[in-house]
């Protein structure tokens, strides 16, 4: 059974489309990133869990906790690691392991690991 032209050229247009989108953002998030390290407060947290998506290419999340500057309770976040890899895969803190956090006062779910933030942009 032949392919169609037309299903071709849809079928590469919307991979292409896919990639791109996907690289946009990505760039988003670390710069988003990038900014609550460069604005946000310094707190301590601790790492609950870390999950590797099986899928090749997929970032690890790194799920952590900590208590913001006048809050009751604590907050738990998730840290996407969007560093580069650069062969080998980055080592990731193990759970139970204590972080430093930044965060924005304003929303403190908007928080991010700070050593695990890449300085440099695409």
């Amino acid at each position: 059974m032949p392919i169609e032209l037309p299903s071709l050229i849809a079928f590469c247009g919307g991979a292409v489309l896919a990639m791109i989108l996907s690289g946009k953002l990505t760039v988003r998030g670390l710069l988003t990133a990038q900014q609550i390290v460069r604005e946000g407060r310094v707190a301590e947290g601790r790492i609950v869990r870390v999950w590797r998506p099986p899928v090749a290419g997929a970032f690890p999340r790194i799920y952590f906790e900590y208590q913001p500057e006048g809050a009751a309770a604590l907050v738990r976040c998730c840290h996407t690691d969007r560093r580069v890899l650069d062969g080998d895969m980055p080592s990731l803190p193990a759970v139970g392991t204590q972080v430093t956090v930044r965060y924005l006062p304003k929303n403190p779910r908007r928080a991010v690991i700070a050593k695990l933030v890449s300085r440099f942009t695409h």
